[in-house]
């Protein structure tokens, strides 16, 4: 009978690990809508739309859903709220679904914290901090220990309500970001390195806070984690990016997790700019999956930049929503430059 029993245990063990990694979802392809970008300039919560998809159906894979902290959490101690824009959101892309069933759309989260973090997070460890990056702007102490650990409570709510939600196939890490949805990328000139100086910003800090992306995350069991990869320039003000740090977290990240990793950058072109092209060389060394985001709204060579990224083994490419960026573009080019990104995910 002890015989039987250990294989049979065996069995048992391997038909409910495999149940599970069969859970996890696929990552996005083909082409994926930005969302409604506006927001970052207003401060605003964004309002998600698929209007723009409504208008060129059976296109486009997925859609990027856009949040913010400070609408799903309101208080330190309430829960993530009810009804909110990821819920509304959601209906609206099970309607486009129901209408173009051959070609569905998954959805990527994105949750921002950064200047729209809401108040209560932002007086963690002392005021708000005033900044001025483009606009006048408002950052809590988002390197800083506590600050950390409330964001990573906020992301255990997430996931323990959206983690099961089949429609919602990766989520974005925003873990340490400030004025984009980049962690990776800290503006420094003086208006916003002199408050935060001052306010008592470490570097090593942030470091950790960088670190600690995947274990943030770490609640998502079933979703892919996307994270944008960019060098970091520390201390603030300092020229010199340090890529080897930026290796290291896609080393650690794919040890972690592996192929739920996915590697992005958002200022992907023809010529993107000189301090990413280590970054690219690093996505490509390690492997898919990738994706990225086009660096313009309207890029100065679309066809160029879409054969690029196909090139790089991308898996999915998102386009601007806002501001026109892919709505003047005519469907059969867009089905094309689908075809060519939706070619990297064949079997």
């Amino acid at each position: 009978m002890r015989k039987l029993f250990v294989p049979a245990l065996v069995c048992a063990v391997f038909f409910a690990a495999s149940l599970f990694a069969a859970e996890v979802k696929t990552p996005i392809r083909g082409l994926v809508s930005m969302g409604p970008m506006k927001f970052s300039v207003t401060g605003t919560d964004p309002v998600n739309t698929l209007e723009p998809l409504n208008a060129k159906p059976g296109i486009f894979g997925g859609i990027v859903i856009l949040a913010t902290w400070k609408e799903l959490q309101q208080s330190a101690s309430s829960g993530i709220a009810e009804n909110n824009t990821i819920d509304k959101a959601l209906e609206e892309v099970r309607a486009y679904n129901r209408r173009n069933p051959k070609k569905p759309l998954a959805v990527k989260l994105r949750v921002w914290g950064g200047h729209v973090a809401p108040d209560w997070a932002k007086e963690i460890g002392g005021p708000p901090i005033k900044v001025f990056h483009a606009h006048a702007r408002t950052l809590g102490r988002f390197w800083s220990p506590p600050y950390r650990h409330a964001w990573a409570y906020f992301q255990e709510m997430l996931a323990a309500k959206y983690d099961h939600e089949p429609l919602i196939h990766e989520v974005a890490a925003t873990s340490c970001m400030t004025f984009t949805a980049e962690p990776f990328y800290l503006a420094d000139e003086p208006s916003v390195s002199k408050p935060l100086n001052a306010a008592g910003f470490k570097p090593f800090q942030f470091k950790q806070c960088l670190m600690g992306i995947v274990k943030d995350y770490s609640p998502w069991k079933t979703t892919n984690i996307e994270t944008p990869l960019n060098p970091v320039y520390m201390p603030l003000g300092n020229k010199k990016g340090d890529e080897a740090f930026t290796e290291q977290f896609m080393h650690e990240c794919r040890k972690s997790i592996g192929k739920r990793c996915i590697f992005d950058n958002h200022d992907f072109d023809t010529s993107p700019p000189t301090t990413i092209v280590p970054i690219l060389a690093s996505m490509k060394k390690h492997g898919p999956p990738i994706e990225f985001q086009t660096y313009h709204v309207s890029p100065p060579d679309w066809e160029g930049t879409i054969k690029k990224a196909a090139s790089m083994g991308a898996g999915s490419i998102e386009l601007w929503q806002d501001y026109k960026g892919f709505q003047l573009q005519p469907d059969d080019k867009l089905k094309e430059w689908a075809a060519m990104i939706e070619r990297n995910t064949k079997e």
